[in-house]
Parts: structure tokens; C-alpha cells; sequence
């Protein structure tokens, strides 16, 4: 009951932020359970490879 913490758009945060070598993946709401599996596995090949997946430009920290 009461309000869940998401972010002003309701979008979550997935990507690189402006701090160097630092990325974040939060801001799901009530869906983290659910979204948390493909958002982990975008997240660690955008790491790992340097270049983003496009599914996850809305979601850019940095927007």
C-alpha cells in the first residue's frame, strides 16, 4: 500500500551512467522479478562488449 519507488517517467534505469565504469539496472517498479532476467543479460553484454543492445536506448540513465 502506498507508492512504489520508479522513477518521474516510469521507465527503469539500465545502461552506462556519467561516472566512469559505473552502470545501473533499477527502477523496475513491481517488475524486477520479471524484467530482472533480460535486463542482466542486456546489461552484462553491453558491458562486456562495450556497445549497448538498441532495446535499451529508452531506458539510458543518462536521458
Amino acid at each position: 500500500m502506498g507508492s512504489r519507488p520508479v522513477t518521474s517517467d516510469g521507465l527503469p534505469l539500465i545502461g552506462r551512467t556519467d561516472v566512469p565504469g559505473l552502470f545501473v539496472a533499477g527502477g523496475h517498479g513491481m517488475w524486477g522479478l520479471t524484467h530482472g532476467p533480460i535486463t542482466g543479460r542486456l546489461l552484462a553484454r553491453a558491458v562486456a562488449t562495450g556497445t549497448p543492445s538498441p532495446a535499451l536506448r529508452p531506458f539510458d540513465p543518462t536521458r
